[in-house]
């Protein structure tokens, strides 16, 4: 009996939550896109850890799991950030996708969702920027957005369409309306398969274009503003593969760190599988060392871009792209520090919290 009552002075609060978050945990649950945890965490596995033997996997899974309790960091996270070689003090300088939209969500309480929405709404962070977008773009989400289109079409036969909120690349395509009949079938087309937002095509600066011509590559920019003062920190470069016409990591894109200060690449180039890469693997354009052009005026359009915005976004992750017209804005999101986490080999979740916190 005493053996019992010692046992039961043991289980504390946080432990007692930790054994109920564990009874409560379902592998089936669906965790992204539409897939299980258990589908997830096997094709991670498959994917970046197909050579281990059985022993070394079951071990692993476990760890993976018991990580994904704990702070919600997810199997393809665990495996970019190599956790399976390192000790509990260096995995807890590192930020998870949950731990970020958590802490995001409570900080812009009670606005957060309503925040989140203009970001995730491709359309509507498009009319807060516009000025910044520099280029046409329209959606299509009913029969009152056809005047529009049709009128779009008559400037722009060839043109991008993105679900509007849509992510990393999905369902991304480029049309050609080669003769005005089309425009009609084209429209009732993609009303049916959803709400999209339609744009004008960019042009891209020839350097950024030497790495992949197929997309358009981005930098993702990071930005912090409290009041009138704005920090930039962690940018990172994204270049599609051969052919594919995005350049996110999540349709086989490699990504590199960049110097915030001068615009040049840090960092080797990685894949969401966590390959390594000197050179872009199709181009053979070199990552490190190769600077970003126009790097200034980058720094001095991204932070008026983020002056332009209802002050309660205080943190933006821009894409921009170099184009004929200059720096322009993407597209605008709360993202992820996976990539500058992943390229730069440590965790940054000291840093963000800094950051967001001013």
């Amino acid at each position: 009996m005493t053996i019992v009552k010692n046992v039961f002075k043991k289980i504390t609060p946080s432990c007692l939550f930790d054994i109920y978050r564990r009874f409560r945990f379902n592998e089936s649950t669906i965790i992204y896109k539409g897939v299980s945890y258990k589908e997830f965490l096997e094709s991670s596995l498959a994917a970046s850890r197909a050579g281990i033997t059985d022993d070394k996997r079951k071990a692993l899974v476990i760890d993976i799991k018991d990580v994904f309790l704990k702070d919600g960091t997810r199997p393809d996270e665990y495996l970019l950030y190599n956790f399976d070689i390192k000790n509990q003090e260096e995995r807890n300088t590192y930020l998870p996708r949950k731990m970020k939209d958590v802490t995001l969500i409570n900080y812009y309480k009670p606005d957060g969702r309503t925040l989140v929405r203009q970001l995730r709404d491709k359309y509507q962070f498009y009319q807060l920027a516009k000025p910044f977008f520099k280029r046409d773009a329209v959606r299509i989400a009913g029969e009152e957005d056809w005047s529009q289109f049709d009128q779009f079409c008559k400037n722009h036969s060839r043109f991008i369409c993105k679900i509007l909120k849509g992510g990393c690349g999905v369902g991304v395509r480029i049309e050609n309306v080669k003769d005005y009949a089309q425009v009609r079938d084209l429209f009732d087309k993609l009303l049916a398969e959803g709400v999209w937002i339609i744009e004008e095509l960019i042009k891209q600066d020839a350097s950024i274009s030497s790495f992949n011509e197929s997309s358009v590559n981005t930098v993702r920019f990071p930005s912090f503003r409290h009041g009138t003062e704005v920090k930039q920190a962690y940018p990172c470069i994204r270049f599609g593969r051969k052919g594919s016409i995005v350049d996110n990591a999540g349709q086989k894109g490699v990504f590199a760190s960049i110097d915030i200060n001068t615009g040049e690449i840090i960092s080797n180039g990685f894949d969401e599988l966590g390959q390594e890469y000197e050179e872009h693997p199709d181009s053979k354009v070199r990552f490190k060392g190769f600077q970003i052009p126009r790097w200034s005026e980058l720094l001095k359009e991204a932070e008026q871009a983020h002056l332009s915005l209802p002050e309660k976004h205080t943190y933006v992750a821009f894409d921009f792209a170099l184009s004929e017209k200059g720096w322009m804005i993407v597209e605008g999101n709360w993202g992820d520090f996976v990539l500058q986490q992943t390229s730069l080999k440590r965790g940054l979740k000291k840093e963000f919290l800094e950051l967001l916190y001013g």
